[in-house]
């Protein structure tokens, strides 16, 4: 057991990691809608190549396969592009702190409630207590749409973040599905054959789907094709390959995060797993943020950046 909880930290580290390096290569790279879907495309390739090796490192043979599995790779590879895409108008409407506490909550709340419904999993007091001090802490970090953005389109942005809520919360229910089932193949190759698809689908829209919206003068979540053109043509190949680097340390990263929920999801329970997870990747996802972007907390932020803390710590008992 403390060996899974260890795996789970290790997790959190990738997580937060994720988050940082995802808000670097936002914020240096990101200027039409192919750098944004660059980003699911390299991270999907790479994935796949990373847990290619890995596999056979791990297990000395190829692959293993089982139509569950098949079934929930596709599945997997189909929400998270669909959480990509929904990402692109949410990153337009409003700040990336709103977008992250709908999509960590999401991930936390409804596999927290799977595990009571469809697994017979049974909270002890301290853990329900340990949710609700998370579910009051998550908010503080919440703020309003962008000043600039007009009623209808702050609408429009609260309508994503819950429907990122949702999706997230179902790639969580997804993962402890797989994990838990007698059909699954093991965890490394999972990843390996939902990177696949992801790298499939993604490829699709990066190099069939942008060049259509180019052609048709198409604008999606406020990118318009000007926009795409000048950000391909200007950028130079240093800076392009730099942008792909950092796509490349992500999908490793966060990967390998991944991995090491799924492995302790096989033992861990979901009402255990998925909010202690959520309540240490906003702590330490925030801490390295202040350390490497210079975003010092405020103080509605840090009394929730401790309660979160304190929440999680909870989930041990």
């Amino acid at each position: 057991m403390i060996l899974d909880y260890i795996l789970l930290f290790l997790a959190v580290t990738c997580i937060a990691a994720q988050f940082n390096i995802n808000k670097l290569y936002q914020k240096n790279f990101v200027r039409g809608l192919k750098d944004i879907l660059f980003f699911p495309f390299i991270n999907g390739v790479t994935g796949f190549v990373f847990f290619g090796i890995l596999s056979f490192a791990l297990y000395n043979k190829p692959p293993d396969f089982s139509a569950f599995s098949f079934v929930m790779s596709i599945t997997l590879a189909l929400v998270s592009t669909m959480s990509a895409l929904v990402g692109i108008l949410i990153m337009r409407y409003g700040k990336m702190s709103v977008y992250s506490v709908f999509m960590m909550l999401g991930g936390m709340i409804l596999p927290y409630f799977y595990g009571i419904l469809f697994l017979s999993e049974t909270p002890s007091v301290a853990r329900i207590t340990g949710l609700a001090v998370l579910i009051f802490a998550l908010p503080c970090s919440v703020a309003d749409p962008d000043k600039k953005n007009n009623k209808t389109a702050a609408r429009l942005y609260y309508f994503l973040c819950a429907f990122i809520f949702i999706l997230n919360g179902s790639v969580s229910i997804i993962s402890k599905s797989h994990s838990i089932n007698i059909s699954a193949v093991p965890a490394a190759n999972f990843i390996l054959y939902a990177n696949f698809w992801a790298m499939l689908i993604n490829g699709a829209l990066y190099f069939i789907l942008t060049p259509r919206i180019e052609k048709l003068g198409k604008t999606i979540g406020g990118f318009s094709p000007s926009e795409i053109q000048e950000t391909t043509e200007t950028k130079s190949a240093h800076k392009k390959l730099y942008a792909g680097l950092i796509v490349v340390i992500c999908a490793v990263v966060g990967g390998t995060g991944y991995l090491f929920q799924l492995v302790a999801a096989q033992t861990v329970p979901a009402v255990a797993m998925f909010p202690f997870v959520t309540g240490g990747s906003i702590v330490l996802s925030t801490v390295l943020a202040w350390i490497f972007f210079k975003e010092k907390p405020g103080k509605l932020a840090a009394a929730g950046i401790i309660m979160a803390f304190a929440g999680t710590l909870l989930f041990l008992f």
